[in-house]
């Protein structure tokens, strides 16, 4: 598996960001606080927040609907 680099400043990857959101992190800056650092330069913040929708997304059951009788 290829691990790809999401904060320069901070060398958090993208496995490191799906474990931060597998723990409760649901911002940017919960990410990285749970890594023990902060945000720096802000260029991560975009993609972190893009990865945490996708996996909430994913988390999310999907609802049926169903027709009433």
């Amino acid at each position: 598996m290829v691990l790809m680099i999401i904060c320069v400043c901070n060398r958090i990857n993208c496995r490191s960001v799906r474990e931060a959101v597998d723990s409760g992190a649901r911002s940017p800056k919960a990410v990285q606080a749970h890594h023990g650092c902060k945000i720096n330069c802000g260029k991560c913040t975009t993609t972190i927040g893009e990865m945490i929708a996708e996996q909430m997304d994913r988390a999310v059951p999907q609802m049926q609907v169903l027709a009433a009788e």
